[in-house]
């Protein structure tokens, strides 16, 4: 009974963390249903008898993160009194609950992730494989994503929201944006290639970012490929090989989406303002009028814009700038100090090359997409740190995140 219990445990981390990667226009999702999963998902947790022995660094971390994160959940709320949405908060407890189980269900809940994810995706490619060659798949239906700014529509398939008002359809299987796959993805190989089981998921993670058209992807890609040098000559000869067919077959789109992005039509580099499309023109006014006048330094309140930006904007903003606007510098040195002293701590040994490698891309990552607090997130961040725990654990664990016999 103990042994079901973890295994149910450990499943339930992986479906809450899954559940909030999907868009909300993919399947409903409000706050009603949001609340019952977690409920139903705290009664879970401590109903589990075996969670393992917390020791004295598993408090530590989970200790660090939350004083962390609610300083920067006070700042917003008795300064600008703005408080967070109830997710964020949730998202809070899904953390720190995460960093008290033990390091074996830690490392259970990691791999069974990253095998449901990859599966995921790899039935979303073949599905918008097919659909975007011949046209023909199983339609669910019509979905509709509504911002303040705009409606985006978008042909919901059984795997696959493509989208229909650009004409050209981007990769983002079923979650809400392309990027926010590309950015998944992007972290989550540098996890995947440095542990033995984990090959076939990071073949998935390549391809999808790939054909997901996020820059943000290739930016990642890109620190990955440069901190992991040193591997065999094997092993890079055979992911430069899948790189460079899967951009090979999507060359066209990979032209329009990235090359063209940051190259001018006279061969020469855009301006960062001509790369940088995370906010828009009416944004950043009201950005850089708010850092002259010393507002950013505790931000102006989370949820709590200026009504003129979507009024004046043509399209939407997103990213560490926004991040920046909402909640303010000091808040975001909470945030820097937080993420990163729970990393070192979690780790056995001095961090090396590659593991730094992932800081940088992972805070680089944060200015296209500033949203670090959600569960899938988290399991990413915290999977990296005890890298060595997992290959340790990687036989004695199923893809399931069960124990084998």
């Amino acid at each position: 009974m103990v042994k079901k219990g973890a295994d149910i445990l450990v499943w339930a981390f992986v479906f809450m963390a899954i559940y909030t990667l999907i868009a909300n226009f993919y399947i409903p999702k409000n706050g009603v249903s949001y609340a019952l999963l977690f409920l139903l998902f705290l009664i879970i947790y401590f109903i589990t008898p075996d969670k393992g022995r917390l020791t004295n660094k598993m408090r530590t971390e989970s200790s660090i993160f939350l004083v962390g994160i609610l300083v920067i959940y006070s700042i917003t709320t008795f300064f600008n009194l703005s408080p967070p949405l109830p997710i964020e908060f949730f998202c809070l407890i899904y953390a720190v609950l995460f960093l008290r189980i033990s390091y074996e269900l830690q490392v259970r809940v990691v791999k069974c992730f990253v095998w449901i994810l990859s599966i995921l995706l790899i039935c979303s490619v073949v599905e918008f494989a097919i659909y975007e060659t011949t046209g023909w798949g199983v339609v669910l239906g019509q979905a509709t994503r509504v911002t303040v700014v705009r409606e985006t529509h978008f042909v919901n398939l059984v795997f696959n929201l493509i989208g229909t008002d650009y004409g050209e359809a981007r990769f983002r299987s079923i979650a809400d944006e392309p990027g926010r796959i590309g950015t998944l993805c992007g972290m989550l190989i540098f996890l995947a290639w440095r542990v033995r089981s984990l090959h076939i998921p990071f073949i998935v993670f390549v391809i999808s970012g790939i054909i997901s058209f996020s820059l943000a992807f290739f930016v990642l890609l890109g620190i990955f490929l440069i901190t992991h040098v040193r591997v065999s000559l094997k092993r890079m000869i055979i992911g430069i090989a899948i790189i460079g067919a899967t951009i090979y077959v999507v060359f066209d789109r990979f032209e329009e989406k990235v090359v063209l992005r940051i190259m001018a039509d006279d061969g020469e580099m855009e301006d960062i303002d001509a790369i940088d499309n995370r906010t828009t023109a009416a944004f950043d006014k009201y950005f850089n009028q708010a850092l002259e006048n010393g507002q950013l330094w505790l931000g102006v309140g989370v949820n709590n814009l200026p009504e003129q930006i979507n009024a004046e904007s043509r399209g939407g903003n997103a990213g560490g700038k926004k991040w920046i606007f909402q909640y303010g510098f000091v808040a975001l040195a909470f945030l820097f100090i937080t993420f990163n002293k729970v990393f070192l701590c979690r780790r056995r040994r001095k961090p090396d090359i590659k593991d730094y490698g992932f800081l940088i891309a992972y805070w680089l990552s944060f200015y296209q997409r500033s949203d670090v607090m959600p569960p899938y997130f988290i399991i990413t961040f915290m999977a990296i740190p005890i890298i060595d725990i997992i290959a340790a654990y990687d036989n004695q664990i199923t893809i399931w995140g069960t124990k084998r016999k």
